[in-house]
């Protein structure tokens, strides 16, 4: 088991943005796995958080366990980490080879310059309107055909 991150200083945009997001996700998984459990009692009678002074409760525990369990596996897949399970490490050093091979993809993409992104946004908006224009006129049309013919 070594605590060395795999492949460091490579692919470390990708890697930030996916512990970004998947910590986001572990937050609301947290906060939903509280509000499940919010109906259940204290551990016992007058438990309380020291410091914080909170009750203790069910809910309140399993949130942050998940949350602390969620965070070790964002770490482990995020930076390669060897834990000293040989699945688990190798399928975190393929997930971290993943996110390295993305970004350097990402980084051989040929981006638009603004004038482009304009333009492009403008025929965009332009057939959405027409799209959508045209698609109103035949739900008006039908719809006064059927109410000629009593069907509305």
């Amino acid at each position: 088991m070594t605590f060395q991150i795999y492949r460091k200083g490579v692919g470390v945009y990708a890697r930030g943005a996916v512990a970004g997001l998947f910590g986001l996700a572990s937050i609301f998984a947290a906060y939903s796995l509280y509000g499940a459990l919010i109906d259940l009692p204290e551990f016992y009678a007058g438990a309380r958080v020291p410091l914080l002074g909170i009750r203790l409760t069910w809910g309140g525990v399993g949130a942050c366990s998940l949350f602390v369990l969620c965070g070790v596996f964002i770490c482990v897949f995020t930076t390669g980490f060897e834990v000293g399970l040989k699945g688990l490490d190798n399928k975190s050093k393929k997930a971290v080879e993943f996110f390295i091979e993305t970004q350097a993809e990402l980084q051989k993409v040929s981006w638009p310059t603004r004038s482009e992104l304009v333009g492009s946004t403008i025929v965009v908006v332009v057939c959405l309107v027409v799209l959508g224009v045209y698609v109103f006129f035949v739900d008006w049309v039908v719809s006064t055909f059927m109410k000629a013919i009593d069907i509305l």
